[in-house]
This record gives structure tokens, C-alpha cells and sequence, in this order.
């Protein structure tokens, strides 16, 4: 390929094809995360040449249609399109299958010529690359209305007929594809659950139950628990639930699992009579290993008002809860108490990440650390959209707290609990028994607050008056407070913004920030925040944005490299990138090295150079 590109006799046959085809003023593709991290090339499904595991891949900015836009593993066009752009809660979604000649490394999308970004997923104190993917061995099994449990349990014609069959056949590496139609609702095993999980996977080679593409396979049952792990010994960890619909009509929870290591993924959850001490989803942990990876779950009731105590709650992580990361997720409808909750009595937990979700109309807090320990490990709450929270009423046992987020711990720390970039509008409770704790913060460790938007119309102040002023961390700043008067008077707040954000609609309940907000470019640097709620890259200009929203300028954000796979290498994969825009098979973006709007032989002559060791050249 070098070779070829470096003859001069070919030179004129790539300007004869070369387009001057320009930036398209789009936001760049960005990767939330995944369904699965890894899974087998083959065994699956049969279609054309494809056969391997289907994949989510969900995030933003990827288009309404394919077109020209490509996917790529590994740098590798080895994928089947299944379907792209599907929305998806606020974001999109593409479905894709794995060829043979898939291999180990990280999905890449590229729109309109430019190349996606990733998220990085905070594991045990260090991140991955949320869009990392490990190519392996195991089995495919599918499940259908049409199958059998006496089955294979194979596709295409031997699939099995229930969910509970494949829970309790595979074993680790395993994957099971849902179709459409099937539901779980008796009890499984004895254990008041419609599935019962009782085997585990292992670190590399997990086991998931997934819903086939397109397909929304149900759990909607009368007993006590949708999908659990028993509490003997045994079941769990390591396993992946994910495209499930879980309704638990009497009982209170929909996901129960008392092991680590366990996917929760894209599930919809539903706990209209839900109460007692536990959540529509209650998950534990053994303090030590990784926790759960908690990703575009949406719950659509939890509790019911005036029945459902305040220790009742959408997700809750209720024994020795560590290295947990809790993103893109749609909690609302809270009619027992808070939102997310992390409790267990005495114990602080640390390694927390909690971000880019939008959590609305609860009760209780939106957010609520009730136990946290930040000098053990980072424990952040970010990019989160928060409104209409700890509206209250008080519970039957008593008031709770009311705000975006409450921070708690049992023990004295040093380092601060850090919130920032989130948006808060309209938290707490005029009416409660507990107006001291109603508020926008509710803070009772030391806290770093940085460029968050609170918003305040509804009578509350921004600072709960328990937990206020003395618990604001020095090096606070860079915040905008608005509605209920001048900014908080703590000594430790700086650079405080009280003015209009010039939101895009209050009455729509729209945060996105308008031209000429002063939010816009005003926040404080936070190097390893890369990202908007909505997947627009930080910065947009000259600095980030406050708030959960970047505001898009209309150019793109993609840094101009000659690695434009962004897999940290220049080689043989971004030398077809390159040539790939030059000749007009995908739209000149990345690869416009000169930044004069078109790509041709030059650029492909710039990262051939590169490839051969020399410096990458960009610019005129």
C-alpha cells in the first residue's frame, strides 16, 4: 500500500478522482458504551458471510441513516450493519454483527468524515475505552416464541422457548439472543422470581441475556422479584441483562443482584407497587472487586405516593457498593423516595461515578451518597440532568431529603466528594416536615463544586441550610445560581455566576444552552471532562461550557491528527482512511491535514509519512 501510494505515476490518477468536498457542521460521533465487551466472531445467526455476536453500540451524533457513514472494529470494516441510528432514551443506538475476521479492539464510527470519540469507563481506579471490545470463544443461543426447551437452543430453527432454560444452561462466555414476544412471569426455582440466576461467569468470559436485535422480550410477573440472584451461595457475578422490559405488578423489585460484576444495560423497569427497604433495582457487592456497570437503563415507576416508604427507591446499592459507574440512564416517575441511592448502614463506599443520567420528578433526592468515602477513591457526580426532584410528599414514615444531591459519610475525610457540569432546576419540598434539608445541594462532606448550572424557581435555596456553606470544598467555582437571588455566601465558592442561563425552554423543560448564554465558555477546566450529556465534545470554544450541556458552535471538535482512527498508532488502517476521503468514498473530514476544506494526495502523502515514523504535518 505505501509502496503504491508513493509511485508519482499514480499521482494523477488519484487528483482526477479527488472531491473538495468540505466539513459537514455536525457534531462528531461519540460512544457512550455497549451492550457487550466481548463475545464470539462466529456460531451465531447466519446472514450472508456474518454469523457472529450482535452488539450495541450506543451514543450520539451518528446519523438517521447509515449512507456513507461506516463502523469499523478493531479498524476493521468486518461488521454487518443490522441497523443504525435507532433512538434511544436521548441518544441513538446502531446494532452490528460480528464477521470471521473480527478481531480484539475498539468500535469507531465515522460521520461525515469524522472520526468518534469514546467515553472512558472508570474501572477498580483506572478507565477503559467505553468502546473496547474483546473478540472470544463461546456459545451463541437464541430463545423464541416458536422454540422449545428441549431444543439446542441454537438458531435458526432450534432455539429454546424460555428465558429461564437459557439462564440455567450457559455457562461462562455463553450469550443468549431474545426474540420478540417471550416473557417471563412464573416463579423460576423457588425463589419468589420470574429468573433466577444461579451460575457465574468469569471476568473474560461473561454470560449475558440479551435482547435480540429489534426484539422486546418482557419479564411481567406478580412475583416479588423480576430477575435475581438468590442469596445462597453460588449465582453471580459477571453476568449481562440487557434490552429487557422488567414490570414486577405486586412486588418491589424488578433487578435484585447480590454478587458484583453484573451489566445492567438498556432494560426498561417498571415497580408500580413497590415499598419496604429495597428498589425497583437493588444491587449489591462484596466491597472489593468491581461493582456494577449501570448503563441507558430507564425506570418508569418506582413506588407509589403515600404508600411507599422513604427507604424505598429506583436503584439502590445498599451493602458495600465500590467501584460502581452509573451512566445514561433515565430515572422518573419516583413516587417512593430518591433516585439513586448508595446506603449501608456504618460502611463508606468509594469509587463512585455517577454521570450523564437525567433523573426527574422523584420524590426524595435526585442523587443521594449516603455513606461515601472519597480519600479510598474517586467519587463524582457529573454531566447530570436533575429536575422537578424531592417534590415531596413526605413519606408515611417520616420526611426524608430533598434535593439534586445529597452527600453523607460516617467517617472525617480530606478529600473532597467532587460535583460538577450537572444542572439542577427546581429541587425540593416547600411542604416538607424537613425544610431544612430541601434545597439544591444537600452537602455533609467536603464538596468540589464546579461549573454546575442550579436553577431555582420554585421558592428553595440552592444550598440546603443543614448541609450548606461549612461542607463547600476550597477551589469551588465557576457555578451559576439563578431564580432565588444572589449566589451562595460561602467564603469557599468563586467566580459565581448569578445571571439567566438563557436556557433553550423552561416551560419544555429544555436545558441546552442558547446562543449568547453566559454560560457558555465560563467553566473552570476539568481536563478528563471530554464530553457533554448529549455527546458533544468539551470544549466547543475556549473553554467548557457550565452546565451539563456544551453548547455546539457549528464546526467540529475532532483534533486534526494523522491517527484518525484515534487507536494511537499511524499505520497501513489510517493510510486507507486517508485515501478513502481523498477519493470521495466517505465525506473529507479527518484527513483534511491542511485544513483547506478538501483532502487529496497531500494528505494521503502526510500520513504515509507518518505511518514511516516521521512527524505527522498539519496545517497549511
Amino acid at each position: 500500500m505505501f509502496k503504491l501510494i508513493r509511485q508519482a505515476a499514480l499521482v494523477p490518477i488519484f487528483l482526477a478522482a479527488f472531491s473538495s468536498l468540505g466539513f459537514t457542521q455536525t457534531p462528531a460521533p461519540r460512544i457512550f458504551f455497549t451492550d457487550l465487551t466481548s463475545g464470539p466472531n462466529t456460531g451465531g445467526e447466519t446472514v450472508g458471510a456474518y454469523s457472529g455476536a450482535y452488539v450495541t453500540i450506543y451514543g450520539n451524533n451518528f446519523g438517521t441513516s447509515q449512507g456513507s457513514s461506516a463502523i469499523t472494529l478493531n479498524g476493521s470494516s468486518c461488521l454487518r450493519v443490522v441497523s443504525w441510528g435507532t433512538s434511544w432514551l436521548w441518544y441513538q443506538k446502531i446494532v452490528a454483527q460480528l464477521g470471521s475476521s473480527c478481531s480484539s479492539g475498539n468500535f469507531s464510527i465515522t460521520v461525515n468524515g469524522q472520526t468518534s470519540t469514546s467515553a472512558s469507563i472508570p474501572v477498580n481506579g483506572s478507565t477503559i475505552n467505553a468502546a473496547a471490545f474483546t473478540v472470544r470463544s463461546g456459545n451463541i443461543y437464541c430463545v423464541s416464541t416458536g422454540g422449545s426447551d428441549s431444543n439446542s437452543g441454537k438458531f435458526p430453527s432450534s432455539c429454546w422457548g424460555t428465558m429461564p432454560k437459557a439462564v440455567h444452561t450457559m455457562v461462562a462466555g455463553d450469550i443468549a439472543y431474545v426474540e420478540n414476544g417471550v416473557n417471563a412471569s412464573a416463579e423460576d426455582m423457588g425463589y419468589n422470581a420470574a429468573i433466577s440466576i444461579m451460575s457465574a461467569g468469569t471476568a473474560g468470559r461473561p454470560i449475558a441475556l440479551v435482547a435480540y436485535p429489534g426484539a422486546k422480550p418482557t419479564v411481567n410477573t406478580s412475583q416479588n422479584y423480576g430477575i435475581r440472584t438468590p442469596n445462597v451461595s453460588g449465582p453471580g457475578p459477571y453476568w449481562t441483562i440487557a434490552g429487557i422490559t422488567v414490570t414486577v405488578t405486586q412486588g418491589s423489585e424488578a433487578l435484585s443482584f447480590l454478587k458484583p460484576n453484573f451489566r445492567e444495560v438498556a432494560n426498561i423497569l417498571s415497580c408500580p407497587n413497590g415499598t419496604g427497604t429495597s428498589a425497583c433495582a437493588e444491587l449489591e457487592s462484596d466491597g472489593t472487586s468491581n461493582g456494577h456497570f449501570v448503563y441507558g437503563n430507564q425506570w418508569k415507576q418506582a413506588g407509589t405516593t403515600g404508600q411507599s416508604a422513604k427507604t424505598y427507591h429506583a436503584l439502590y446499592f445498599s451493602l458495600n457498593d465500590n467501584h460502581v459507574d452509573v451512566g445514561w440512564n433515565d430515572i422518573h416517575n419516583v413516587q417512593g423516595c430518591r433516585g439513586i441511592q448508595w446506603y449501608d448502614e456504618g460502611v463508606d463506599m468509594t469509587d463512585i461515578h455517577v454521570h450523564d443520567n437525567l433523573i426527574h420528578d422523584t420524590a426524595c433526592d435526585a442523587i443521594n451518597l449516603n455513606g461515601v468515602n472519597p480519600n479510598a477513591g474517586t467519587v463524582e457526580v457529573f454531566n447530570n440532568v436533575m429536575y422537578n426532584v424531592g417534590k415531596g410528599p413526605d413519606n408515611p414514615d417520616g420526611a426524608a431529603v430533598y434535593s439534586c444531591v445529597n452527600v453523607e459519610s460516617n467517617g472525617n475525610y480530606s478529600s473532597p466528594v467532587q460535583i460538577y457540569n450537572n444542572t439542577c432546576y427546581n429541587a425540593g419540598n416547600s411542604s416538607t416536615a424537613n425544610p431544612s434539608q430541601s434545597g439544591g445541594f444537600s452537602l455533609f462532606v467536603p464538596t468540589l463544586l464546579r461549573n454546575n448550572l442550579v436553577y431555582q424557581n420554585n421558592g428553595q435555596p440552592y444550598l440546603t441550610s443543614d448541609g450548606g456553606c461549612p461542607y463547600v470544598a476550597t477551589g469551588s467555582s465557576n457555578n451559576a445560581w439563578f431564580g432565588k437571588g444572589s449566589a451562595p455566601g460561602c467564603s469557599t465558592l468563586s467566580k459565581n455566576l448569578n445571571v439567566d442561563p438563557n436556557v433553550v425552554s423552561i416551560s419544555t423543560l429544555d436545558f441546552h444552552l442558547q446562543s449568547g448564554s453566559p454560560l457558555v465558555d465560563t467553566g473552570t477546566t476539568i481536563s478528563k471532562l471530554t464530553g457533554d450529556n448529549g455527546g458533544i465534545t468539551r470544549p466547543q470554544g475556549t473553554a467548557i461550557d457550565i452546565g451539563a450541556y456544551e453548547y455546539f458552535k457549528g464546526s467540529s471538535s475532532v483534533k486534526i491528527t494523522c491517527d484518525l482512527n484515534g487507536d494511537g498508532v499511524v499505520d497501513s488502517i489510517d493510510v486507507q482512511i486517508a485515501l478513502n476521503q481523498a477519493v470521495g468514498t466517505v465525506v473529507c473530514g479527518s484527513a483534511d491535514l491542511q485544513q483547506n476544506g478538501a483532502c487529496n494526495v497531500i494528505d494521503v502523502q502526510r500520513v504515509v509519512n507518518a505511518s514511516l515514523g516521521q512527524t505527522c504535518r498539519v496545517g497549511p
